[in-house]
């Protein structure tokens, strides 16, 4: 494989998009920053035509409006895998509405019966194992290394091959029109902004088997947490974790010093953030009583 092509300015973006033009078939991909952050924003685009492999660097660029001409193309077919939040990120990020769309894994959906991941296309079909180690990788950090920037292109460099068997498959056996209005609908995907959900630390694993007054703790604290990971705009579970949280609604400490010993409380909570939650935790005792 040739090595990928970086697009980390306008100029080059404008080179790219003239050549983009040509295509017929792209393959796409996105990687965001939804491990990291609140509310996840895509941080590259990957693209790859029959010869090569292009990353998007949009934080680096900063305006990739260019890209629209070749997402809204009905000539041009972007071919995905499982590309729910890339088409849904696209447009709330950048107001791309993607055009004429094809999923492989709805495809293979439709083929097998069974929903896989594209590492086990990539092994069935191309004999390819792609090492997933930077999955939860945070895509907001600068340089991108190279390491990186080959783990990013393989997401696409298969998707056109990959799309022509299954597009066969699917014309064999008379499945190809019915995936064709599947696919469709994709289209009109949009991205739901993440809410405040009071009540969403009844998800919380072990919570159905606390007490009434651990609950009412609990409850304040995944408020807290939720209120502070949309401010900081990062990752909830970054701000406590859900074993945490419910570790403290059992025990519910008394002291300073009995928060900074509990098991798995983060590095970062244990200054002004354990007084915070000793605050919380001794309101929703008092208040229960």
């Amino acid at each position: 494989m040739k090595p990928p092509v970086v697009i980390d300015n306008e100029r080059k973006l404008e080179k790219l998009v003239n050549k983009l033009k040509k295509e017929t078939l792209l393959g796409v991909d996105t990687e965001s920053d939804s491990y990291y952050s609140y509310q996840d924003r895509i941080c590259i685009i990957q693209i790859s035509t029959q010869e090569e492999d292009y990353i998007v660097d949009n934080i680096a660029s900063k305006n990739i409006e260019a890209l629209r001409t070749i997402f809204e193309n009905r000539k041009i077919e972007k071919i995905f895998h499982d590309c729910t939040n890339d088409i849904a990120g696209l447009k709330a990020d950048f107001g791309f509405h993607c055009k004429n769309i094809f999923d492989t894994a709805i495809a293979w959906r439709m083929i097998s019966g069974e929903h896989r991941g594209l590492a086990f296309l990539l092994e069935m079909h191309f004999g390819f194992y792609h090492n997933k180690k930077f999955q939860k990788w945070d895509w907001r950090r600068r340089p991108l290394q190279q390491e990186q920037l080959e783990y990013a292109r393989i997401d696409t460099h298969f998707l056109i091959p990959l799309r022509n068997m299954l597009y066969s498959e699917l014309e064999s056996k008379g499945l190809l029109q019915k995936f064709k209005g599947s696919v469709k609908n994709l289209e009109n995907l949009e991205k739901t902004p993440k809410r405040f959900n009071p009540n969403g630390y009844w998800r919380l694993k072990g919570a159905q088997n606390l007490d009434p007054k651990s609950l009412d703790v609990l409850k304040a604290l995944y408020r807290y947490r939720e209120r502070t990971a949309e401010r900081l705009n990062k990752a909830a579970f970054r701000i406590i974790n859900g074993e945490t949280m419910i570790r403290l609604a059992r025990k519910k400490p008394k002291t300073l010093q009995e928060i900074k010993n509990l098991k798995g409380l983060p590095r970062h909570m244990k200054k002004q953030g354990a007084k915070d939650l000793l605050n919380i935790i001794k309101k929703a005792t008092s208040e229960h009583n």
